[in-house]
């Protein structure tokens, strides 16, 4: 492989290294029980943090295509939270990631951009393993309409994350930082949240308060390395390809919690995972043939 064909890997592999660091959200959550809302506040700003020293700036230049980017930010992680709340996290994250699905109809719609047959294969593929990762997790009765309808639609602003890259005068730095600055205002929660502590009690003692504050911060540089290593790689990496590629995430999340906290996947998490895995390795390696 010439030195050509290796730059081309870099970008998709930036957009990997981004699905790698948002996956340790879910074993940075377990034991930190503030709400949603809280979590997402807190890691917004953070994130922001993260992007404001990487630009070496806090301003923005405000585009329509900007703000679209920035709200698909903002509102996955709401969205996410908020279907958390009604039902599992295996269902949430399943259908959370029907997202490649919408990015590949978004394209169609408005770029009039035909997906290509072996971009649809690798949807099918990828969108299997997720369901075989979770499927232990999924059905038991304790999904709910309103949760499966929030988290259908966390998946629809999730591509508007991805296509947003694709529309004119748009930069995914800049809307990735816009749109974890919009997401502080939820950080008032913290003094709302029940479960936020900020003085020992009987129950509570200090090394708990600091552990949650440290898994907090934690959760937003898991965010905003995410982001940041998305931003840079989405920039030469086609839509539906980034799309296939974050699917990362949703097979390594289980994995972590099993190397860290020691809670086995199960076998229908590890078939998932290797079907995940494979396929998005061979969709980023191998080229599309030329016409």
């Amino acid at each position: 492989m010439n030195k050509t064909k290796w730059a081309s890997l870099i970008p998709p592999l930036f957009v990997a290294l981004g699905a790698i660091a948002w996956s340790f959200s879910g074993v940075l959550s377990q034991g930190l029980m503030w709400n949603g809302f809280t979590k997402t506040g807190v890691r917004g700003i953070v994130a922001s943090l993260i992007f404001a020293l990487f630009r070496k700036s806090f301003k923005v230049k405000i585009t329509p295509a900007l703000i679209i980017g920035a709200l698909g930010v903002v509102l996955t992680s709401l969205l996410y939270m908020s279907a958390t709340l009604y039902t599992s996290a295996s269902n949430a994250i399943v259908l959370q990631y029907s997202m490649p699905a919408y990015v590949v109809l978004l394209n169609l719609l408005v770029f009039r951009q035909k997906p290509a047959k072996r971009d649809v294969i690798t949807v099918i593929f990828v969108m299997l393993g997720v369901v075989l990762c979770c499927l232990e997790g999924l059905g038991g009765g304790d999904g709910s309409m309103l949760g499966n309808m929030l988290a259908l639609l966390s998946g629809l602003t999730f591509a508007l994350v991805f296509f947003a890259s694709r529309l004119p005068g748009c930069d995914p730095i800049s809307y990735s930082y816009l749109g974890n600055v919009f997401s502080i205002v939820l950080a008032a929660g913290l003094f709302f949240d029940p479960n936020v502590h900020f003085v020992p009690t009987d129950t509570y003692t200090s090394s708990m308060i600091a552990m949650d504050f440290v898994k907090a911060i934690l959760l937003g540089v898991s965010l905003g390395v995410g982001y940041l290593f998305f931003s840079i790689g989405i920039k030469r990496t086609s839509a539906v390809s980034a799309a296939i590629i974050t699917n990362l995430e949703p097979v390594l999340n289980p994995v972590w919690v099993f190397v860290f906290m020691g809670v086995f996947p199960g076998v229908f998490g590890i078939v998932g995972a290797a079907i995940v895995l494979i396929t998005v390795t061979m969709h980023s390696i191998v080229p599309h043939r030329a016409k």
